[in-house]
């Protein structure tokens, strides 16, 4: 039976894993079918300008000029460059898709620029801005700049959280985090099932981790929306899952709308925006088993080799989830997703840690797929 196991993927590894990668190389390649993706993935943006795309801004900060409005962009805050939309932060406000989408995989890549704007500032502000879904008119809903929606958080160290911008308040499992001398909520999946606040600005739920990479690097971020559910993905972890996102004022479920990208006093880039639509179809559950159910004695200096094989039908895997209060000291290896897993092959995956991680660290390891988590899979991880 073949196996693939994959080599390192982040730039920010030590230098050992290059070592080990020549080693992985040689390895049989057909353990694995590469991605035939469940459908076809559409790209929103073509790389050349905003054609499809419609901008709102509020006016400048500290003033009270009028706003900019809708498709009005003197400044310039909004411009394609080398095939991302570059947003220089300077005001406030969206770029947003003419169409409305629902039940979708969406993918993108996003890098911070340099530039801070108003309020002036200094190094402890984080460079900020967002991704809204599910949005909805008008167009100055939230803040007089961005629509009615629920949002991923792009924020410097922060990618992943979950706010409130009108669409409703939604269920998450959570657990209590202290942030900053605060106690606020934190996405767990083994914590119990809560309903957070519904407010504009609010009913943040902070990611289970921080898997970005270093400030200047492309980050990919993944979104997936099954009707009122959603999951958000960074790197390949899975960060946070929210469920029965819910408007009390309509009494409706929110499961669709436009996709709103941010300018919020930060220079950032986004490019390869892409969605396919969610396929429900599914014959059996997906069925892989691990070679171990516990992979001890991790550490920093050499990988520890994590064996999967699939015992079921043809399954994609689209991410991992790392469960555990220091599920980012962990480093895995993780393949191109999504890719699909034949019956019957397996593919292996080298686990690490963080240098200075503590002892006995332990987490939980899950698989994604786009219907969600492999069922009755589960592996613990423990540091050295």
């Amino acid at each position: 039976m073949g196996t693939e196991t994959f080599g390192m993927k982040y730039m920010k590894r030590p230098f050992y894993h290059f070592v080990l990668l020549g080693l992985f190389l040689g390895l049989n390649k057909s353990a694995f079918a590469q991605t035939k993706q469940e459908s076809t993935w559409k790209s929103i943006f073509n790389g050349k300008d905003l054609s499809n795309w419609d901008t709102y801004m509020r006016q400048p900060e500290g003033t009270n000029q009028k706003p900019f409005g809708l498709n009005n962009d003197p400044l310039k805050v909004f411009t394609v460059s080398d095939g991302a939309i570059h947003v220089s932060g300077q005001l406030w406000g969206g770029v947003s898709t003419k169409d409305e989408y629902e039940n979708y995989h969406l993918r993108f890549k996003v890098k911070w620029g340099e530039k801070k704007w108003y309020p002036v500032p200094n190094d402890t502000i984080k460079r900020d801005a967002g991704l809204l879904y599910h949005a909805t008119g008008p167009f100055n809903f939230a803040y007089d700049c961005w629509l009615r929606s629920s949002e991923l958080q792009i924020q410097e160290g922060e990618i992943g959280d979950f706010f409130g911008v009108g669409a409703g308040s939604a269920e998450f499992p959570l657990q209590k985090k202290n942030v900053r001398g605060k106690s606020l909520d934190q996405y767990n999946p083994d914590a119990p099932l809560q309903r957070n606040a519904d407010a504009v600005g609010g009913g943040r739920v902070y990611r289970s981790g921080d898997f970005e990479l270093p400030h200047g690097q492309w980050n990919t971020c993944e979104l997936i929306t099954r009707g009122a559910d959603a999951v958000y993905i960074v790197n390949g972890y899975v960060v946070n899952r929210l469920f029965n996102t819910y408007r009390q004022g309509i009494h409706q479920q929110t499961t669709r709308g436009k996709i709103q990208f941010q300018s919020e006093g930060a220079e950032v880039f986004y490019k390869n925006m892409e969605l396919r639509p969610i396929n429900f179809n599914r014959k059996n559950a997906p069925h892989l088993v691990a070679d171990q159910s516990a992979l001890k004695n991790i550490n920093a200096d050499k990988p520890e080799l994590l064996k999967i094989t699939n015992s079921g039908d043809d399954v994609e895997l689209i991410a991992v989830e790392l469960i555990g209060n220091a599920n980012d000291q962990f480093v895995i290896n993780l393949p191109s997703f999504p890719f699909k897993i034949t019956k019957g092959k397996s593919f292996t995956l080298p686990v690490s840690v963080k240098p200075g991680t503590t002892a006995n660290t332990i987490v939980k390891f899950r698989l994604e797929t786009v219907l969600g988590p492999v069922p009755d899979f589960e592996v613990s991880l423990e540091s050295k």
